[in-house]
């Protein structure tokens, strides 16, 4: 992707995340833009990486739309988190070296230093960040690839279902789980990451109406 294709990802991306760009809404090529003053194409390579990341549903000859996960679909991916992390956790308290856990401590110690400056967005994604790092460390490649298909989904997840307090204290979390891998503790590691996921779960709205999107311009601010 170019520079503005780059800046258009990144803006509609924030705008799921932050929850202006509402589930259903449908993405219009032509409206999109004229919104930013490019033509098509970059807006179309735009959409197609967020369809790719699961950010966005591309439906043929109907166009493509912000995902909307249903109440059960976001449940199984919890669940399915909650499996994959387990087991991710674990190999990395096995198979972790001493630079692979200087790398983790560093992105951990990041957080606490700037946790109070982060803003919604900065926070769930630095929330993912460190959980596919953790994967990585697993020495599995599928770990990897599967957890960030699913930490994507959550993204739709907490944008439908999330008030903007899921992540405010993750980096207290992300501590506790990589003092609990650097313990070697496979049991502790474990059971915190996975009450971390069990924690973000039960603080989502399940059972409240979804809001009607503002126009493009308004959200984007562009004029």
């Amino acid at each position: 992707m170019n520079s503005k294709e780059s800046e258009i990802y990144k803006q509609i991306k924030q705008a799921i995340i932050h929850q202006k760009l509402r589930p259903n809404t449908q993405l219009v090529e032509k409206e999109i833009a004229e919104t930013f003053g490019v033509s098509r194409t970059p807006v179309r390579n735009v959409l197609r990486r967020l369809s790719y990341e699961r950010l966005v549903k591309i439906i043929e000859n109907k166009g493509a739309f912000v995902a909307c996960s249903s109440v059960e679909e976001a449940k199984e991916v919890f669940e399915m988190r909650r499996i994959l992390e387990a087991q991710a956790v674990r190999r990395a308290c096995r198979l972790s070296t001493k630079e692979q856990l200087d790398e983790l401590e560093k992105m951990v110690q990041h957080e606490l230093k700037i946790y109070k400056d982060l803003d919604y967005i900065e926070a769930i994604q630095m929330s993912g960040d460190f959980r596919l790092k953790v994967a990585e460390l697993a020495g599995n490649t599928y770990f990897y690839k599967y957890l960030e298909d699913l930490i994507n989904l959550t993204y739709v997840i907490i944008s439908i279902y999330g008030r903007g307090n899921e992540e405010k204290s993750t980096c207290l979390h992300h501590l506790h789980i990589f003092d609990a891998i650097k313990q070697r503790n496979e049991d502790l590691a474990e059971r915190l990451a996975t009450e971390h996921l069990q924690e973000i779960e039960e603080n989502l709205h399940f059972n409240e109406e979804l809001q009607i999107p503002a126009s493009f311009s308004e959200i984007f601010d562009q004029g």
